[in-house]
């Protein structure tokens, strides 16, 4: 997986000056003779006119900042967008505009196209990163999609946060993070790319965030395109730090994976604090290991939208390379009534329906094994009295037996179905669907953590 070094939370060091309300902010290198070398560089270049400053060469930011030696900035400002009408800051409709006093593109809505054009003078192997800020509400880990020319568009998970002063609401388990909505960070998008002059890079607003409180779907503010140098250490996140993967322990079964996890709201982590879920905590318990989280919530299985987990999956890098593809057995496929199907006896996806429930994992696991190469294993939520899941749970259990893939059952797990309707189960769980922050770590993440060890152990 060719993103993992730049995934893990693991402070490493703090460089430079925050990415801010002025937009993005380029990062220099710390103060020493090599430094001071290259802004005399840049102010000789300026100096002479008609010069052009070579992209291997240090250049500033509309806002005076400078840029590392190598990186590219391909700012907002010039980047060409859908006019349209989306939700802006104050949870109100408003025209797609590029907001000149946080150098970002605003209320952009469902479908908004930001086409970015690489300049003269560029031409090299860089990693590619975006700037977005913070959002009104984050139900969904995947709010764009990208295509890079005229290629393949693909996906890839976003961290995005929700402010203080949001309008959205959570439970007393989903604390807001502090800051402010125009808040911004800058995100790994695609390693290695080669790149030259007159490329373009299209960012497709397509699986944005809903809630109750919001006037439509909403999307956070996007910023500038940075290109750096292929890999070189950039500061991510809303933290502005560069993260690494700390070393695998040679001990642990579970450490040092590249995991991908497809789901909703479960998976995601929706009414957990942070959106913290069972794929955080797993990361964070063994070292070395990655977990991306491919999840929206509200969304199903079977293949009838864009945002379904067969669309989803089909959006995915072919170059990731992960050692295990876990997917959520999601109670939406039951909640909205959609068609169990058969279990064919084939194995070719031209036989598959994936309009049914049985189809559509089907198709997943066709597609991963053929994909990607890995292992997959789905997972149950715990009992609910839901009409229509435990089918769907009888229905993975015979698919299990077709394929040989893993199945967490937390549904028939008898210790588990004992706390059902206690305080404490009242304690781990927001609803019957959704775990608290408390819930995955202490109740959900131990049995999955147990099952994937056996089942690795074995594959």
């Amino acid at each position: 997986m060719k993103r993992k070094a730049f995934i893990m939370a693991m402070v490493m060091c703090m460089m430079g000056s925050t990415v801010g309300t002025t937009g993005m902010t380029v990062y220099a290198e710390e103060n020493t003779a090599e430094s001071e070398e290259s802004v005399e560089t840049e102010e000789s270049t300026e100096s002479e006119e008609g010069t052009e400053t070579e992209a291997s060469v240090e250049t500033s930011t509309e806002a005076g900042d400078t840029l590392a030696e190598g990186q590219v900035l391909l700012p907002a400002s010039e980047a060409v967008f859908t006019e349209g009408e989306g939700v802006g800051p104050d949870n109100e409709k408003e025209p797609t505009s590029y907001d000149e006093e946080v150098g970002m593109i605003r209320a952009a809505a469902q479908g908004t196209e930001i086409v970015y054009t690489v300049p003269e003078g560029a031409e090299g192997t860089y990693d590619m990163y975006l700037t977005v800020s913070k959002v009104l509400a984050a139900f969904s880990s995947q709010p764009f999609t990208f295509t890079i020319n005229d290629g393949e568009t693909f996906s890839v998970p976003v961290d995005l946060q929700v402010p203080a002063d949001s309008p959205a609401s959570y439970t007393e388990d989903g604390e807001y993070d502090e800051g402010t909505l125009t808040d911004s960070g800058r995100f790994l998008i695609k390693q290695s790319l080669e790149l030259k002059a007159g490329d373009t890079i299209k960012v497709t607003c397509a699986f944005g965030c809903k809630a109750p409180t919001l006037k439509g779907m909403v999307f956070p503010y996007v910023g500038d395109v940075l290109l750096a140098p292929a890999g070189s250490e950039v500061p991510t996140g809303y933290d502005n730090t560069v993260k690494t993967v700390p070393e695998a322990d040679p001990s642990d079964p579970l450490a040092g994976l590249n995991i991908i996890w497809l789901g909703s709201s479960v998976t995601y982590g929706a009414q957990s604090g942070g959106h913290y879920s069972m794929a955080d905590a797993i990361q964070d318990n063994h070292p070395g290991t990655v977990c991306e989280k491919y999840a929206i919530s509200a969304t199903t299985l079977v293949n009838e939208k864009e945002d379904s987990y067969v669309g989803r999956m089909k959006l995915i890098s072919k170059d990731e390379t992960p050692d295990l593809f876990v997917v959520q057995l999601s109670t939406n496929d039951a909640t909205t009534g959609k068609p169990m199907g058969e279990v064919t006896d084939s194995t070719d996806p031209a036989d598959f329906d994936d309009t049914t429930i049985a189809g559509a994992i089907e198709t997943i696991i066709s597609y991963v094994k053929e994909t990607f190469g890995c292992p997959v294993v789905f997972y149950t939520g715990t009992y609910i009295e839901k009409e229509g899941y435990d089918e769907m749970v009888d229905l993975l259990l015979q698919i299990q037996e077709k394929w040989g893939i893993g199945v967490v059952d937390m549904y028939h797990n008898e210790e588990m179905t004992a706390l059902y309707g206690t305080d404490l189960y009242n304690e781990y769980m927001h609803d019957e669907v959704h775990p608290f922050r408390k819930g995955y770590v202490e109740w959900w993440t131990p049995v999955i953590e147990e099952y994937l060890t056996e089942f690795l152990s074995n594959h």
